[in-house]
């Protein structure tokens, strides 16, 4: 692909897809931790194991397309409008030198 907006979006996209397949189970993990009762898990590493065990590895990617909306919409918003931004500022440079 070139360097224009078609490219930026798929990247943004594609950027945001990856972080929330990444994050999705620490973030999981972490919320179903924080959530239990005192005692219930005698730490984050006891909590991945007893849902591994009892909920099988889908329990690692509830609330996937929630978060990928947010992750995925904020990824598009900031990385194409900084290829935008910079695009013009470039723009500007280069024409402020032709003067």
């Amino acid at each position: 692909m070139t360097d224009n907006l078609p490219c930026h979006f798929t990247a943004a996209f594609s950027a945001g897809f990856c972080t929330t397949i990444i994050a999705s189970p620490i973030d999981v993990v972490k919320t179903r931790f924080m959530n239990s009762v005192a005692g219930q898990y005698s730490g984050a590493f006891n909590c991945t194991l007893t849902m591994l065990t009892k909920e099988g590895l889908a329990a690692f990617y509830k609330g996937f397309v929630p978060s990928f909306l947010r992750l995925g919409s904020w990824n598009i918003v900031m990385f194409v409008s900084y290829e935008q931004v910079k695009r013009a500022m470039m723009r500007a440079h280069q024409n402020w030198e032709s003067h």
